[in-house]
């Protein structure tokens, strides 16, 4: 499949062990109903911030963090900059993108296409 990536990547990102999109993932939305900048990469969000820690390249800031449990990602909202936020949940298709499985529970990575639609992303009740 080929894609049109929501924002510039890298060479060689997204990696050759990201596979297709195919499953329900959750992630940290301000919005409610979530909004397209709920689903920008840390580089979008803070293009000048230099990012550093085991595991972090310039592919992994132009990915999008999501959770395939709900308690991981509820567990982000104890941080001080997610305490008014939500939780959106969303359903990933092949077309939405690559995914990889990344850092710790059940944190992955997900490389946006510009096919996503973010009236898929539906803000949930916790």
């Amino acid at each position: 499949m080929e894609y049109h990536w929501f924002e510039e990547l890298p060479p060689s990102c997204p990696p050759f062990d990201s596979v297709e999109c195919d499953g329900t993932y959750f992630r940290v939305s301000h919005g409610n109903p979530a909004e397209s900048e709920d689903f920008f990469s840390q580089k979008r969000l803070a293009p000048n911030k230099v990012f550093k820690g085991e595991g972090i390249d310039d592919c992994i800031v132009r990915a999008v963090s999501v959770f395939a449990l709900l308690e991981d990602a509820k567990r982000l909202l104890k941080l001080p900059k997610f305490k008014h936020a939500n939780i959106a949940v969303v359903s990933l298709r092949p077309m939405d993108g690559k995914i990889k499985k990344t850092f710790k529970n059940s944190h992955y990575s997900w490389w946006r296409s510009k096919a996503f639609d973010i009236k898929n992303a539906k803000t949930i009740k916790l």
